[in-house]
């Protein structure tokens, strides 16, 4: 075949995946490929994001199951390095069934030595107070002692992870449900420590439906975002919706922009059946210090939540970390 009708007959192909908004994971492999050509699938690297699972530990757990299951069995695949979980593990923070059934899923992970990090969310708290079962659940002493756990904020109600991914040094900062003065200030001396890593914040709740800042989002951006000129990613949940915003700061003040801040929201709770196994993904080409982001659920084995046709950009996009 020459090339001609090869690159006709992959230029249907595109059409078609666009169209339909999903495709196999095989399929997806050589569409990546094309749009971010790599000579060596090893050499790109990926971070998994679920958020408010909360429906799936109360009702669905079988749809929690099959993320877990699908983290696990494509980790040498895609070379997953990481889980990240943004909070509202479960519906009910009263409830012991909905706690037990996350923990053993979720310890599947632990089982696996795959490095994950968690926070609470405003439904894992008892009476939406206090952290009492998620302490009993995801305290510290379950990640104590794990090479990349760092040191944990009141019993894991905050947290931090290091990890190199590529050849560059990453920072996994979480803060739970309640951020006042005195949490602001932990992590604050957490990313000065670690200032020479690529920051990432992980918070339950940040950006609004509306792609804004919400009231407890403002308070972290004036006073850890800017001050920290290492963040590069600010990860929410809570609402249902995908959002996000980039950000241009100064840090210098010299006129000139000196870093780009991507502040995300992704939540599927909303869809059918808790969020039908939505969550996101991140493949860092370490090269370029580049992250393909993308949304794609093995419960029904679709990529894109919501259309790319209507919604261009609202489930896929690019971050540049090296701006």
């Amino acid at each position: 075949m020459n090339i001609f009708w090869k690159k006709s007959l992959f230029l249907i192909y595109v059409f078609f995946l666009l169209l339909t908004g999903s495709h196999h994971l095989h399929m997806d492999r050589s569409i990546l490929a094309t749009a971010r050509p790599i000579k060596d699938f090893s050499q790109l690297e990926t971070i998994v994001w679920l958020s408010d699972t909360q429906y799936y530990s109360e009702r669905y757990p079988h749809i929690f199951q099959s993320q877990i299951t699908w983290i696990l069995q494509n980790r040498s695949l895609w070379n997953i390095r990481y889980v990240i979980h943004t909070g509202d593990i479960v519906n009910k923070g009263e409830d012991n069934i909905q706690w037990t059934r996350a923990s053993e899923i979720m310890r599947q992970l632990d089982d696996a030595e795959m490095p994950y990090g968690v926070l609470a969310g405003n439904h894992d708290l008892v009476k939406k107070k206090s952290y009492q079962q998620y302490s009993l659940y995801f305290g510290e002493n379950r990640f104590i002692g794990k090479p990349y756990y760092g040191k944990s904020y009141q019993n894991n109600r905050g947290h931090y992870d290091i990890l190199t991914i590529g050849d560059q040094p990453f920072l996994f900062l979480y803060m739970g449900w309640g951020i006042g003065s005195e949490e602001i200030k932990w992590m604050n001396e957490v990313l000065k420590k670690y200032e020479n890593h690529i920051a990432v914040l992980a918070f339950h709740k940040y950006l609004h439906k509306n792609g804004k800042r919400t009231f407890v989002g403002r308070k972290i951006f004036q006073n850890v975002v800017k001050e920290n000129s290492n963040v590069k990613l600010v990860l929410s949940g809570h609402y249902d919706d995908s959002e996000y915003l980039v950000t241009k700061l100064d840090d210098n003040q010299d006129g000139t922009p000196d870093r780009k801040v991507y502040e995300i929201l992704a939540d599927y709770q909303g869809a059918p059946k808790g969020g039908q196994g939505f969550f996101r993904l991140f493949h860092f080409y370490p090269d370029s210090r580049t992250m393909y982001v993308r949304t794609f659920s093995p419960y029904v084995n679709q990529f894109y939540y919501y259309s790319p046709n209507k919604h261009p950009g609202k489930d896929e996009f690019w971050i540049d970390l090296s701006e």
